[in-house]
């Protein structure tokens, strides 16, 4: 027979062929899918919010644990930058077994029954259809849907998420004092998956003084220069967003909270302070199972195959040289918003800044809380009126204290800004109340909070391909899912602690402080709801709670 008869039927068999492939691969993902959407609905569901025990086992006399580089610490991750506690010396009071195979089991299956399934179509460009087929009904019997910021309505506003929300942290005045601008462009350095734009971004901001608000005037990113006039600006604004959203997840959250500052601050409370020491007693609810936790979910979200590598935009590479590199430059000052916004140059700039007055009345109660507390077992000098730290009774002859402050400077990159030469009282306050910041609200800021806000890829993408698509089904979902479990109940900051205290007078002052919390939720209750505010029932007692 001729060519020309057999070319019609090859061409319809290769047709049909393709389309039972193409079928197939679509069954495929049901199957994976649905493996993992069961898998976080289980953890969630069988979540429960952590009890803390009495302390036992610290100070001096318990067995010291010292750091070791990451690359020892676990296997597979080649960053030596980054100190660690080993597995082998996490204290015996935070083990858990069943979270340890879990999780084990969990990075087992990343290779071998991995969530990610090569050449899936894009999501739907229609949010809620997008959003509808990655949350299912199982994920609601724990978690209701996320709520679509304000300033996501349309085109994002970045000029209102300067000042509104989790990324308000980005804000700076610029060095030559024209205006204000995000400045991420560092992320450019690092390598990237195939087929993507290059994150790093910078936005420059001016002050429109009638309006009290700050506009976006220019996008300065890895495709050109673009201001709000020109065709580029929509993709500009996208790119800005998905490095704003990568920094805050992976950096700020992750390498700077978990890696950086919580384990460390773990570590040097357990090795120098006994468990009747007042410092301890107050901190131990922020402290407690952070090297466990650490230990467990860096696993599961660095390894290859975990869940930074296959939801952001960085190779494996990328991301190992992007932790280490990040983890010197914690500025521990973050921790306080008033100081921290200060430094920024945001106060009483000409505009309005409703999230750091939120996260400055949430700091102002944590630090009336430490001073208060702390002036129990450190009052002022008979015939002093308390303010002059230096004359607090007992403070800077507490040498536990001061082998505490030192062993705390050696381990956080950085230092934490007091020491055993400028230690005084309102220096040691302001400390404690950082660390209670760090675990409770900036913990929750660059995490949970993101709930609202990166469900949302149509207005601010996770990844930006040069092709224009949204992202593939299963890089979406693994974000939905890897949210989902970020918001399963844990405990809350505003539990009561008072059991911990170390005698009643204690005690008082740790119910004082939930009281306050509860007083302040009140308040902010009789406002309007909006997704950029953090209010205190959210908050959790610590990073792994």
């Amino acid at each position: 027979m001729s060519t020309r008869y057999w070319q019609p039927i090859a061409l319809r068999l290769l047709a049909i062929s393709r389309c039972v492939l193409w079928q197939a691969r679509l069954v495929q993902w049901f199957f994976r899918k649905w493996f993992w959407v069961v898998l976080a609905w289980f953890k969630a569901a069988v979540n429960k919010p952590m009890t803390m025990p009495m302390p036992a086992g610290t100070g001096v006399q318990a067995c010291r644990i010292e750091p070791v580089p990451l690359s020892k610490a676990i296997p597979g991750l080649p960053i030596d930058g980054i100190l660690a506690c080993p597995q082998a010396l996490i204290p015996a009071d935070e083990r858990s077994r069943s979270k340890q195979m879990f999780y084990r089991l969990q990075v087992w299956l990343y290779s071998h029954c991995s969530p990610m399934q090569r050449r899936l179509p894009s999501i739907s460009t229609d949010p809620d259809t997008a959003w509808a087929q990655a949350y299912t009904w199982l994920h609601r019997r724990v978690i209701g849907d996320p709520a679509l910021p304000a300033e996501y309505l349309g085109s994002p506003d970045l000029g209102a998420l300067a000042v509104r929300g989790p990324y308000a942290c980005y804000t700076r005045r610029r060095s030559d004092g024209e205006g204000f601008e995000w400045d991420l462009s560092e992320l450019n350095a690092y390598a990237h998956h195939a087929g993507l734009r290059r994150l790093g971004a910078r936005v420059l901001f001016e002050v429109h003084s009638a309006q009290r608000a700050l506009v976006a005037t220019r996008i300065e990113c890895s495709v050109g220069s673009f201001t709000p006039q020109q065709a580029g600006w929509e993709l500009a604004k996208k790119l800005a967003l998905c490095s704003a959203t990568t920094h805050l997840s992976l950096v700020r959250h992750f390498c700077w909270v978990h890696l950086a500052a919580g384990a460390h601050l773990a570590l040097a409370t357990r090795n120098q302070l006994p468990a009747e020491h007042p410092v301890l007693r107050l901190l131990w609810p922020y402290v407690y199972d952070t090297l466990q936790s650490n230990d467990t979910v860096t696993r599961g979200q660095m390894l290859p195959g975990g869940d930074f590598e296959c939801t952001f935009s960085y190779s494996f590479e990328g991301m190992c040289q992007l932790f280490n590199d990040s983890y010197a430059k914690l500025p521990f000052v973050m921790n306080d918003p008033l100081a921290d916004a200060a430094g920024r140059g945001v106060l009483n700039a000409g505009f309005d800044t409703p999230t750091e007055d939120n996260l400055g009345a949430l700091f102002g109660l944590m630090l009336e809380h430490a001073q208060h507390y702390l002036s129990l077992y450190y009052p002022p000098a008979a015939g002093d009126s308390g303010q002059t730290p230096a004359t607090h009774q007992g403070l800077r002859e507490d040498t536990t204290l001061l082998a505490w402050l030192d062993e705390l400077n050696r381990l956080v990159p950085g230092g934490v800004g007091v020491n055993r030469e400028n230690l005084g009282f309102d220096g040691l306050a302001r400390l404690v109340a950082r660390i209670i910041y760090m675990a409770s609200a900036q913990h929750e800021l660059a995490g949970s909070f993101l709930w609202n806000y990166q469900a949302w890829v149509h207005r601010q993408p996770v990844r930006v391909y040069a092709s224009g698509r949204p992202e593939p089904r299963d890089v979406y979902q693994r974000l939905v899912n890897a949210n989902y479990n970020l918001n399963v109940h844990r405990r809350a900051l505003i539990d009561d602690f008072s059991y911990l205290a170390l005698d009643a007078q204690g005690a008082l002052a740790m119910k004082r402080f939930c009281i306050q919390l509860q007083t302040l939720q009140t308040q902010m209750e009789a406002l309007p709801w909006a997704a950029w505010k953090l209010y205190p029932r959210v908050l959790k007692v610590n990073i792994n709670a």
